[in-house]
Formats: C-alpha cells, structure tokens, sequence
C-alpha cells in the first residue's frame, strides 16, 4: 500500500467543480497508465482511494487529496505483487522529466501523455493556478511548462526505417474517426528504456499481434521520431517474435519498406540506437 498527496493550488474562492472533477480524473488516469506499464497487466493491478480530504476553510488555499491504494482482488487471488510505490514513485520522475528535461517518461504512452498535458492545461482554468504531486519526502510542483513539454514532444519531426524491441500489450481496436491512416493501435513497452511506443498496424496483422500479445517482440517498419528523437510510434510492416536463440533478419531493403535511414547518422552507434527505437 502505498499513499499520493494531490494538491490543487487555487485563486482565492476555490476552484470550479469542473476543474477539480478533471484534474482528479487525470491523476487517477496516469496512475492506472503507470500501473499498466509497469505490471504489464493492461487492467493495472492497483485500486486507489481517496482517504483524506483537506482545506484551509477560509477558500484562499490549496486543495489537499490524498490517494491510498490497493491490490485489486484478482492480483490478490494470484498473489501479485504490490508496485504501487513504483507506480507513485514513476509518476512523480514522470512529472519531472516531461516539466524540467523535455522527455517523455518510461511507461507513458501517447495516451497518457496527452492526459499529462491536459492536467497541465486546467492550470489558470476556474480558479486551478497549480498542481502539486508529493509521496512521502519527495514532491514535484506541475505548471503551465509540462503542456508545453507535452506539445513539442508530440510533434513527428521525421521518419526512418528501423526496428523496436520490447513487450508488446493492450491492442486498441477501435480506429479514430478522424484519423486518416484509420490503422490499428497497440503498445510495445521498448526493451531498454520501457518508454511506451505506439504500434500502428492494419487490421489483417491483427491475428499476428493478438497472439504476440504479452511476449517480446521486434517490429520492423516506420519509426516516427520526435524532436528529441525518441520513436513515439512505429507504423509496422511485419514482427517477430524474439525467442531466446532466435536470429533476426532485417527486411530486405528493396522491398515495401524502402531504403533504411543511413543519412545524418554520425556513427555506427548512432545508428543502431536510433533504429532500436532508442
């Protein structure tokens, strides 16, 4: 079990229940976003609650709301383990990466950074001037920073042909309606940094990638970089499964995937870390 003090900062005459509904909301989102990286249980293995609630009576102060968790009965039934103070202790280095380096944080997926920007967004939003996540001796203060973070890191800057490895979870079937590439989305959790990587594929991969799910895997396609060169996405062309023992074949150059990116690589290292998704 483990506890998460939520502070919402206010103007002097509170905050909107508007406000105050979607920033809890976001919180509880990346909690559970968190708890599904890390335990690799798409459902998370942790409920949170709400066991204190405080103010300062007087309407000029912040606004206290303390989570406390615990493991869902399934993870209790299959004697899981308790991550929550992993979880809280990832949301908190996650804060801190997207507010103070520009980078997105292990486990986040686009999803989930887009809810991290939101939450940063209700800042100056009736009433809300700030937002404050603390567990025990440690505490991040989130401002109007992380949305901007969370705005460049989205953008795509360029493409190159390569692979990522890693776990691959959570098939989303339903395709975005405004989306023009109308593919279909899951999750591969990258080997080396467990930074959440969109997969994009069509849907007569689906069969290959539901029974994937939960394994290790390389996916050789697009990589979709942004400005810090992190791969966001990698639109797939096939996979593999990475068996122990098992040998990997690049795909062949000539074929549906074009040319690899060899262009403004400034070493053989750099090389194999980009296309690694790295």
């Amino acid at each position: 079990m483990s506890e998460l003090n939520f502070q919402i900062h206010t103007q002097p005459g509170g905050v909107s229940v508007t406000t105050f509904r979607e920033a809890i909301h976001r919180a509880i989102y990346l909690l559970r976003e968190f708890d599904a990286g890390i335990s690799k249980h798409p459902a998370g293995t942790l409920s949170w609650y709400v066991n204190k609630l405080h103010g300062n009576g007087n309407g000029d102060g912040p606004l206290s709301v303390n989570f406390v968790s615990r493991l869902k009965p399934p993870a209790v039934k299959e004697h899981l383990p308790d991550i929550s103070s992993n979880v809280t202790s990832n949301l908190l280095t996650g804060f801190q990466d997207l507010e103070e380096r520009c980078i997105t944080p292990p486990y986040l997926s686009e999803f989930g950074l887009q809810k991290a920007g939101e939450l940063a967004k209700l800042i100056k939003s009736d009433g809300a001037t700030g937002f404050r996540f603390a567990v025990e001796d440690r505490a991040i203060e989130v401002t109007p920073k992380t949305a901007e973070n969370v705005s460049k890191l989205q953008q795509i800057k360029r493409t190159a042909i390569g692979s990522v490895e890693g776990m691959l979870e959570a098939i989303n079937v339903h395709r975005r309606s405004r989306s023009r590439d109308q593919k279909l989305r899951s999750v591969v959790y990258h080997s080396t940094t467990n930074r959440a990587i969109t997969c994009m594929f069509d849907s007569d991969k689906l069969e290959a990638v539901k029974d994937a799910l939960g394994r290790r895997v390389t996916v050789f396609g697009e990589l979709q970089k942004n400005l810090k060169s992190e791969t966001m996405r990698v639109v797939m062309d096939h996979l593999v499964l990475a068996d122990k023992g098992k040998r990997f074949e690049m795909p062949d150059v000539g074929g549906t995937l074009g040319v690899p990116d060899f262009e403004n690589s400034d070493s053989t290292e750099e090389y194999m870390r980009r296309i690694r998704g790295g």
